[in-house]
C-alpha cells in the first residue's frame, strides 16, 4: 500500500500514452496519508486518505499527487500522461497483461468493424438514396484518380524511353 512506502522503497511507472513503456523509480520523500478533501468528516463515514509521492527515475523526478493511500496499484496523469504506479511487481504484471489483452482484442475486432461499415453503407443506401449516391460518386471518383494515376506513370515512362531513344541516335 503506498501509505506504507518509505524512502528508497521500489515504484513502478506504466506509461500508456502514446509510447507503452514501464520506468522503475525510487521513493525520495516520506509520505504522509492526509484526507482526499480538505472538508469535514460527515455522518461518520472515513474519508479516502492520499499521499503525495515523490519518485526519482533515473535523473527524472516525478511529483504524483493525490495517490489513494490504501492501494497498490493506482491509475493517475504525470504531464498529461496516463500513467499507472505500484509498489507491486504482480499488480502492475496484471496491469500490464490486462493492456495488452485490450490491445489484442481491438485488433482482433478490426475486420468485424471493417465488415459492420461495409455493412451499415448498405443499409444507409437503402434508407437514404442520396447517402447511396454519393457513395457510387466517391468509388467513381476513386476509380478515376487510380486511372489517371496509371495513365500518368505510363506517359513518364513513354517519355523517358523517347529521351533515351533520341539519345541513343545523337
Amino acid at each position: 500500500m503506498f501509505q506504507s512506502v518509505r524512502p528508497n522503497s521500489q515504484v513502478f511507472i506504466f506509461h500508456k500514452g502514446n509510447t507503452t513503456s514501464l520506468d522503475v523509480g525510487y521513493v525520495t520523500n516520506q509520505p504522509m496519508p492526509k484526507p482526499k478533501y480538505s472538508i469535514p468528516q460527515t455522518f461518520g463515514q472515513p474519508q479516502e486518505m492520499v499521499v503525495d509521492l515523490i519518485v526519482k527515475v533515473g535523473e527524472t523526478t516525478l511529483n504524483l499527487n493525490g495517490i489513494p493511500a490504501n492501494l497498490d496499484i493506482a491509475d493517475t496523469y504525470s504531464n498529461g500522461e496516463s500513467i499507472v504506479v505500484s509498489t507491486s511487481r504482480e499488480a502492475m504484471s496484471s496491469e500490464v497483461i490486462s493492456t495488452k489483452q485490450k490491445s489484442i482484442d481491438a485488433v482482433n475486432s478490426y475486420s468485424f468493424n471493417k465488415d459492420r461499415i461495409a455493412k451499415c453503407d448498405e443499409i444507409l443506401g437503402v434508407l437514404n438514396p442520396e447517402f447511396a449516391e454519393k457513395q457510387v460518386q466517391k468509388e467513381e471518383m476513386n476509380d478515376l484518380k487510380a486511372k489517371v494515376t496509371t495513365l500518368s506513370d505510363k506517359v513518364d515512362k513513354l517519355v523517358d524511353m523517347m529521351l533515351q531513344k533520341h539519345r541513343n541516335n545523337e
